[in-house]
């Protein structure tokens, strides 16, 4: 189930892992998602069991904490998922709330959310009124003529993934390799010519334009 929290673990193993034989462990995961108290990093270990079931994480044995990631097992797109969410949507009488459609599909309630947001701005739902200060809805006569669930566009691709994955392998390079070794420091060099490449021009720019926070 697609949740922005799982986005998140499934965008830091992107980066973390280039391939299917990189070996990552909870404490770069914690790292990477800036996670310090405990409450937090149990949630990401439930997640991680939720993508070790999916089969896109994969345990190294005798390496507890410890896997490898395979992105050819992530979803494309949670179409199930929508198709419930349709059912319930045209099937309700005006009236209906979020958590409604979230519980009688068992779909996640941020899920719902974006995509009765997305329905709305469509023209599929229309509001019908308040509950205290929950929104009520209906469905609209454009949603009644579609039987077949309307999809909405995939996410476009972070424009900073190549970044973001030398960012941390960075990290990674200086918290757990030795960079007094030579090979060590050509990789730094490597994953700092990716971050400068991309944003050193733009900094001068924007220098030589005024646009620069001002001390």
């Amino acid at each position: 189930m697609a949740t922005p929290e799982s986005d998140k673990l499934r965008r830091a193993l992107l980066a973390l892992c280039p391939d299917d034989k990189t070996i990552v462990c909870h404490q770069q995961l914690y790292e990477a998602l800036g996670l310090e108290d405990e409450p937090a990093k149990a949630r990401l270990r439930s997640r991680i069991k939720d993508l070790i079931r999916r089969g896109e994480l994969r345990r190294i044995k005798g390496r507890d904490g410890c896997y490898t990631y395979h992105r050819e097992a992530m979803p494309k797109r949670a179409g199930e998922g929508f198709g419930r969410m349709w059912r319930a949507i045209r099937a309700a009488k005006p009236g209906w709330t979020w958590q409604d459609i979230a519980q009688i599909t068992r779909v996640d309630y941020t899920m719902v959310r974006r995509y009765a947001v997305w329905l709305a701005d469509e023209g599929f739902i229309a509001q019908a009124g308040r509950r205290g200060n929950t929104r009520l809805w209906r469905s609209t006569g454009r949603a009644q003529e579609q039987r077949v669930a309307p999809l909405p566009p995939i996410r476009p691709k972070d424009p900073f993934e190549a970044e973001r994955g030398a960012a941390c392998r960075l990290v990674r390079l200086m918290m757990e390799a030795d960079p007094n070794q030579p090979h060590v420091r050509t990789k730094i060099v490597k994953e700092l010519g990716i971050l400068a490449g991309r944003f050193a021009e733009a900094a001068k720019e924007d220098e030589s334009h005024g646009d620069h926070d001002q001390p």
